[in-house]
């Protein structure tokens, strides 16, 4: 079919005038959600009508609406507003003690007409009686994956890097004695230093703009008298700081029509804040983001209103993004109209795990998953959470590349059970001497170290293995059109070009493309900009990184503009 309508067999030339148009005619009539990838399938199959076809197919589907997000512009020339959040999260990221406390950044016009409530949601009210999980949203009409559901800013938030520096005020001493009298209790019972340092803050906000709360705050879990009764109490342990807490709850009731209120906001606030606050982190998923072209600093912890009202699931829908403070919430799968729209809370990585180990990470006083299914004696006696952090990560990464790829294979073997930590206790990894099982994010995470340590090593062959293996763990295991899928994937490409299969490379560049516009809009261009600091990373030798084909750079090979 492809030979006779699109001029297979046709001269270079004819071929290009015939497949132009051809292209632009399958994304004009594809734009109902289920012809998406009947859609990418047919133009990825004329892209290799000709040498020039990989290289026009890219240059259409930058210039043209994405037939399943019909409320976006992607055309190269209007794809400039997360851009724009882009250059400013360098400019703060790299300034670093000459801003701010916290980036505040303006949300993109762009983004401003996003029309959710009217026509994309609807909150669901629950009633004080009802069995439910709270106030939440709903879809009010089919939604296609891809669909840009909210972008929205916080009320407050909080930096990670400000828990440091309250430490760092204390003289060493009393950081000895603190640290003593906190071994001494349940960490999991302790109130995160962040959430108080919010508290303070958004006191503070309330003192100036008393409207935050009365239209604002107000309307967030939990609302009733019945639900705070089934809360755990909150319970500030830092005599400075609730002094602090007191002296603007005194504050705010001194206001006027604010007596009253004063008594419920100490009550009702420390709580909104546990149940509610968000992790705020500028592109996680790059292998860039610990380096210095990373994002780090940016990372925090933020109360936001609306988003709010997205509950949690291990099988969420919809899936966040954010840069800097400005936070977008998008359909990461077709959600049909009636359904509850959720993300999820913690990391995606780890909703792969069992109901207990969810539960674990998660902190929270709901259940996720069935509450009768049973921790195996290995979740039991294993770490609480992952192990291989970015801590471990660094640790290993600072070695040199065979030792690294030894102390690999090791951690692999405690990883999966195979093998025990030596002695009775593996301090630096926090596991037990019974072998127990860790993460499956464990495991991907060891073997995207041990595919980089590889590249480094020229090992480029034995690397695409592991990528794509990583591929398979993103696609079988995280949510639909995962954002860390694009990252393995775009490495993946990288190593099929470096070993000389071409059509793979562009397989696994097409598909980083595809889920990449699906999540951030922006085509091409925006991939391009938002991956910048990953498709410059040297994993691989020079000559790894460009191929026979004039010498041209493989990201331009791959992703031309």
């Amino acid at each position: 079919m492809l030979e006779e309508e699109y001029g297979y067999a046709m001269p270079k030339k004819t071929g290009e005038n015939v497949c132009r148009p051809a292209i632009f005619h399958i994304v004009d009539t594809s734009y109902g959600a289920e012809s998406t990838s009947e859609f990418s399938a047919r133009c990825f199959a004329l892209s290799f009508v000709f040498p020039e076809g990989y290289a026009v197919f890219w240059t259409c589907l930058a210039t043209r609406t994405h037939p399943s997000l019909p409320h976006r512009i992607t055309a190269a020339s209007s794809c400039d507003n997360m851009e724009e959040l882009l250059d400013k999260a360098d400019q703060w990221a790299r300034a670093g003690g000459e801003q701010p406390e916290r980036p505040d950044f303006n949300v993109p016009e762009e983004y401003l007409a996003i029309p959710t409530t009217e026509q994309y949601l609807t909150l669901h009210h629950s009633s004080e009686n009802e069995n439910s999980k709270g106030n939440s949203w709903f879809a009010q009409r089919d939604l296609p994956a891809g669909t840009l559901l909210m972008v929205a800013k916080p009320v407050g938030m909080v930096m990670d890097w400000q828990d440091d520096s309250v430490e760092e005020i204390l003289p060493e001493n009393e950081q000895d004695d603190e640290d003593d009298e906190e071994g001494m209790m349940d960490d999991d019972d302790k109130e995160p230093r962040l959430n108080e340092l919010l508290l303070l803050q958004l006191l503070d906000t309330i003192q100036k703009e008393p409207s935050i709360w009365t239209e604002c705050l107000c309307t967030l879990f939990p609302r009733t008298q019945q639900e705070l009764s089934r809360l755990p109490a909150w319970v500030c342990e830092d005599d400075d700081i609730f002094c602090q807490i007191e002296a603007s709850i005194q504050a705010i009731g001194a206001l006027p029509q604010m007596g009253d209120l004063a008594k419920e906001i100490s009550k009702r606030l420390p709580l909104i804040i546990r149940y509610n606050i968000l992790s705020i982190e500028t592109c996680p998923e790059l292998l860039s983001y610990p380096g210095p072209e990373g994002h780090v600093s940016l990372s925090g912890v933020g109360l936001y209103h609306l988003p709010s009202f997205f509950n949690h699931s291990s099988t969420p829908n919809a899936s966040r993004w954010a840069i800097g403070d400005v936070m977008g919430v998008v359909a990461n799968q077709s959600i049909k109209a009636g359904t509850e729209i959720c993300i999820s809370y913690i990391e995606h990585d780890v909703l792969c795990e069992s109901a207990f180990r969810r539960n674990q990470v998660l902190r929270m006083d709901f259940v996720d998953g069935p509450v009768s299914e049973p921790a195996s004696p290995f979740e039991e006696e294993g770490p609480d959470v992952p192990v291989v952090d970015s801590d471990v990560q660094n640790e290993l990464m600072e070695m040199d590349p065979f030792e690294r790829l030894s102390a690999i294979e090791e951690l692999l073997q405690q990883a999966t059970g195979a093998k025990r930590p030596e002695g009775e206790q593996d301090s630096a990894m926090g596991t037990t001497a019974n072998g127990t099982s860790w993460f499956q994010c464990d495991v991907q995470n060891l073997r995207i170290l041990k595919a980089i340590s590889l590249e480094g090593l020229g090992q480029t062959k034995e690397a695409l293995t592991l990528w794509e293996e990583s591929v398979d763990f993103c696609e079988k295991t995280l949510p639909p059109n995962d954002e860390n899928t694009i990252v393995v994937r775009v490495q993946a490409a990288f190593s099929a070009l470096a070993v000389g299969n071409l059509d793979k490379a562009r397989e696994q560049a097409l598909a980083a493309l595809q889920t990449h516009a699906l999540l951030f809009g922006g085509g091409v261009a925006r991939f391009r900009r938002r991956m910048a600091a990953d498709l410059r990373l040297k994993l691989r030798p020079e000559t790894g990184t460009r191929t026979e084909l004039n010498g041209a750079p493989a990201v331009d090979i791959l992703w031309p503009l």
